[in-house]
């Protein structure tokens, strides 16, 4: 990437964050059908704790596809041996395993203000657990292998693990009646334009952010690399 369009990348990067916040903060709140036996106040608490989604669900999109990219570059790796897709497979997995950590932290964050409790082992955070488990056990795989056998032994682990992906996903839809909620379905709070617009604008913000910590992540693999330290 020319450095032209790198300042782009992160010019578009900052103005669509500044933008996706103020949205935050400025639009309505996710407005799912109320739940019954609640006083009037704990609703309105319950309402605008419900912004919160709008960092939670970018906050896993963005894992998901930070994800995708490990698994697509881990087949690139296996059919090529060229390691540049291997530093592809082990930047985007370590920026992941940070927007997932987010992510699962966010969720804990507001459970404990909708429904009183952290966490609940219910199929659905348990599989979200899991998918973060997993890649963190790919970042630490790749400290704990020797060099010489490191890209071709990551690349097997980061396609195997991809499998936990859609079934983080899938599990919203398979278990909805659970504590996490499914802002998608009927009744999830998100038919207004005015929310689906503020949610769209973080997800490409933080899309964008993605993408920059990305390029950051492996100019410095390369820098490295040229150095003579191992990837």
């Amino acid at each position: 990437m020319s450095k032209n369009n790198t300042r782009i990348l992160y010019l578009l990067t900052v103005v669509a964050l500044l933008a996706a916040t103020y949205m935050v903060f400025t639009s309505p709140s996710i407005t799912p059908d109320r739940p019954p036996l609640l006083t009037e106040t704990q609703w309105q608490n319950l309402l605008q704790s419900y912004r919160i989604f709008y960092f939670h669900v970018p906050l896993a999109w963005v894992s998901y596809v930070a994800f995708f990219v490990v698994f697509i570059a881990s087949i690139r790796h296996l059919q090529t041996s060229d390691l540049k897709w291997d530093v592809l497979a082990s930047s985007s997995a370590e920026i992941g395993v940070v927007f997932c950590s987010l992510n699962l932290l966010s969720g804990m964050i507001w459970a404990k203000g909708a429904w009183g409790i952290y966490w609940e082992w219910s199929p659905r955070l348990t599989l979200q657990l899991i998918l973060f488990l997993l890649y963190v056990a790919y970042v630490m795989l790749r400290s704990s292998i020797g060099s010489e056998n490191r890209a071709r032994t990551s690349a097997v682990f980061g396609i195997i693990a991809f499998i936990a992906v859609p079934m983080s996903y899938l599990s919203i839809k398979i278990w909805s009646w659970q504590v996490h909620p499914d802002l998608t379905g009927e009744g999830g709070g998100i038919e207004s334009p005015i929310i689906v617009y503020t949610l769209l604008i973080n997800i490409l913000a933080y899309t964008l952010l993605y993408l920059s910590m990305l390029h950051i992540k492996m100019e410095n693999e390369r820098a490295a690399q040229e150095l003579g330290y191992a990837i």
